[in-house]
């Protein structure tokens, strides 16, 4: 919910936990309300003055429907809630998702993003990004991959829909986490458009625009997008973050209906953050980085040839980057009174390619341990680093780190076509959906070389470094799947004020999958999978203001390309089986004028989940969540306003007879709290100032099963200030103001850091601020 609800500033800061449902609902739409509402949304500047009773939603439904009405967990940020969340990436935006716990300190083009209190290894298993509905891609969970990687935020996005859970699961690909819709601004009758630069005190440049309009009678088109280079908060030397994209909309009304086309070009790549030593003396854990001009190029074994194949260089600074095609479109046309078609198609084409130094081993250890251990050549007493030529004391510290280099070649297209019959009280959908989808990989891990840590530039050094160019794990995988599924969506008004929806899902998912690791034919495995996820939900209006609703729902997460690798000589448990996600929630909603809140009580029960960790021995097991959520936003008549999300849950794993049965789900908090009290003061119609802060709390969380790696609780304030004078706007955010130095990841190779070596952690960025100067027409 926005915090200055109905101005230009409107702030969403959702902090909260997992399950939950933000909204309620009573009184069905009608369908002709919902295409009526869907062909009058508004142009890109009046989006933000939709009344919050009057806004549609089209994610995790059929048709649309009023967000009031919606008996299921969704929020919308608009782009004003982007500009002032000031995102670093994609993955630091759904920190705005209520549920939505988010690792955004990996850097641009990667997060690992926890839904609902349900665990992971990293990554982002449960989530789903879309454009205009179009999933990017046809699975969700592949290594060195969440779906935040193909997707950049720029002005291009009107707003954005999450849905938590709940019908998710019955529409689209059948995501039972987080589906995260990103919807593309359309062109209207009037030429609009927007331009802006921006920097920050880490000599980050970027330039973002767009321009719609009309391009002949019925006919209209959306281009924008960015280009940025530069830095970041962990200065490493050089550009470390550089690309850009363009983003084409085209849109075409009728009598009947309307179709719009879109495709989007991306070409951008940032430093890929991986923990580090952080108690070595003199780091300075928010801006420390082991990647400098002197650990940029290695050599290694090249992706795909196997453990012993020929060697290359490669740039560890090109970190994570996505350069492909993503594209797609929407039809949506009434047949006949009460019947409606909506077709929405999707092509997703390139390739994802991940760079960085992984820390090897325990931890940082001395130079005097190093020699000791016979890491040295014979009779070595010293050890001197490689370029700078420095002789490194007795009690400085070193560390082996992992030149890893992956490629993915990724392709996917998708269909999604239903058919929505309406009545006077009720409302059937039945629906397609069709995916095929592909990875080809190719992968290089191990590669170790020893590297001085801490310093202002951190060196390679001449100790034992043959394990850079042979061994390690290389391997050549393809992996191509299907998935086809059919669906049936009613919602019925049993009175007035209650109304029942329901749905079931059937689908199959079939995967051919190849490994080849020593550069010739491998082994292969082929998987196919069956499930039938259902939702049943009732919606009551207890009084015009008052909504109350529950819930129950039943969700899957199909096998990945990992998991049938992990399967391939495996003679325990199955790794390749479906996974089973049974929900639960009920909540209070309350609306009136500038006062919105919502109470939301969740349980969650995850059977069959595998955690599938790089170098680490898989484990199934299973979780079990209930929590509390309360979603808050006070909107004053004089300026002031003030929104809360705050979440208190019990995440345990639930696996009897292992010895990490009960304890605390990996990396998920049992708290988040967020608060955001902003001012606003309006000099004319054309003329304001709004100062913003916000401050976040976070809990304990562990990196292991056996919680034996604890990332301490932490807490952030960050704050900014944005003026508006006929259209044009100055805005300065500062993140992070206190410094904080907040854990988010460990090693999961190493979970008890033996001897004296420093055990190594992910912290979250430092302070830093970014200026934006732009112009709107």
């Amino acid at each position: 919910m926005s915090v200055l609800h109905r101005t230009p500033l409107a702030i969403r800061f959702a902090a909260t936990l997992s399950a939950t449902a933000l909204t309620l609902s009573l009184a069905a739409t009608s369908h002709a309300q919902a295409a009526a509402a869907q062909d009058t949304k508004p142009a890109a500047p009046a989006a933000d003055a939709q009344p919050a009773d009057q806004e549609i939603v089209v994610t995790g439904n059929a048709s649309g429907i009023r967000k009031l009405e919606a008996g299921y967990s969704v929020t919308t940020i608009s782009a004003n809630d982007i500009a002032i969340a000031n995102p670093k990436s994609t993955g630091d935006l759904l920190k705005t998702v209520p549920g939505i716990w988010v690792e955004s300190s990996g850097g641009v083009g990667t997060s690992n993003v926890f839904v609902r209190g349900i665990p992971s290894t990293g990554d982002a298993p449960f989530l789903t990004m879309q454009f205009d509905g179009i999933p990017v891609f046809g699975t969700n969970s592949p290594s060195f991959m969440d779906q935040t990687a193909l997707v950049r935020i720029d002005d291009t996005i009107q707003s954005v829909e999450g849905v938590n859970g709940g019908p998710a699961s019955l529409f689209s690909d059948g995501q039972p986490g987080l589906t995260t819709n990103l919807m593309l601004r359309e062109g209207h009758e009037a030429t609009e458009g927007s331009i802006k630069v921006s920097t920050t005190t880490y000599a980050a440049r970027r330039v973002d625009g767009y321009l719609s309009g009309k391009l002949a009678e019925d006919t209209y088109y959306m281009i924008g997008g960015y280009y940025a280079s530069g830095d970041t908060v962990r200065n490493a030397g050089f550009d470390t973050e550089k690309g850009g994209q363009i983003t084409v909309n085209l849109t075409h009304k009728f009598s009947s209906g309307k179709i719009n086309v879109f495709a989007r070009y991306t070409d951008d790549h940032g430093e890929w953050f991986l923990p580090f030593a952080t108690n070595v003396p003199g780091i300075n854990q928010g801006t420390y980085n082991q990647l400098n001009n002197n650990t940029r190029y290695l050599t290694i074994v090249t992706p795909g040839t196997g453990p012993n194949g020929p060697t290359e260089q490669f740039d560890m600074g090109s970190g994570r980057g996505w350069k492909g095609v993503i594209a797609g479109g929407n039809l949506n046309v009434n047949l006949a009174p009460g019947l409606d078609l909506v077709d929405k198609f999707g092509y997703t084409n390139g390739t994802l390619q991940t760079t960085g130094l992984v820390p090897a081993g325990a931890g940082a250890i001395t130079v005097a341990s190093a020699l000791a251990a016979g890491d040295g050549t014979a009779g070595q007493t010293t050890v001197q680093t490689i370029h700078t030529g420095q002789t490194l004391a007795a009690n400085d510290y070193v560390q082996q780190f992992g030149a890893w280099v992956i490629e993915k070649q990724l392709n996917s297209v998708t269909n999604d076509g239903a058919l929505t019959w309406s009545a006077d009280r009720n409302k059937l959908t039945g629906g397609y959906y069709f995916s095929h989808f592909s990875s080809n990989d190719l992968w290089s891990l191990g590669n170790n070389y020893w590297m001085q840590v801490g310093g202002s530039s951190p060196d390679l050094v001449n100790l034992n470094n043959s394990g850079a160019t042979t061994g390690g794990f290389n391997i050549a995988d393809f992996g191509s799947a299907d998935l086809n599924a059919v669906y049936l969506a009613d919602s019925y008004n049993i009175t007035e004020a209650l109304r029942l929806d329901a749905g079931i899902r059937w689908e199959n998912q079939t995967i051919h999958f190849t490994i080849r690791n020593d550069g010739t034919a491998g082994s292969s495995r082929n998987v196919s999978r069956n499930a039938l996820p259902w939702t049943v939900g009732l919606n009551y209006r207890t009084t015009r203001n008052l909504d109350a609703y529950v819930r129950v729902s039943q969700g899957y997460h199909m096998p990945s390309f990992d998991d049938v690798r992990s399967q391939i000589g495996n003679t325990g448990p199955a790794l390749d089986d479906k996974w089973k996600v049974f929900s639960t929630e009920v909540g209070l909603k309350y609306h009136q004028r500038g006062l919105d809140l919502s109470l939301a009580g969740f349980y969650d029960k995850v059977t069959g989940a595998v955690y599938n960790d790089v170098g680490v021995p898989p484990q199934v097991a299973g979780s079990k969540t209930w929590g509390l959520e309360f979603d808050g936003s006070w909107t004053s008549d004089f300026g002031l306003s003030i929104t809360t999300n705050d979440v208190i849950e019990n995440p345990k794993t639930n696996s009897p007879g292992d010895s990490f049965n009960n304890l605390q789900a990996v990396r998920i908090p049992k708290y988040q709290a967020r608060i955001t009290p902003a001012y606003k003061v309006t000099v004319n119609d054309n003329t304001s100032a709004s100062l913003y802060a916000t401050f976040e709390a976070l809990g304990k969380r562990y990196s292991d099963l056996n919680n034996l790696q604890p990332l301490g609780a932490y807490q952030t304030l960050s704050a900014g200030i944005l003026v508006e004078h006929n259209g044009i706007n100055f805005q300065v955010a500062v993140d992070n103001i206190t410094n904080s130095h907040g854990l988010t990841e460990g090693n999961p190779r190493f979970l008890n850091t033996p001897g004296a070596a420093l055990p190594v952690n992910r912290p979250i960025f430092g302070r830093s601020a970014k200026f934006t100067v732009g112009y709107k027409f």
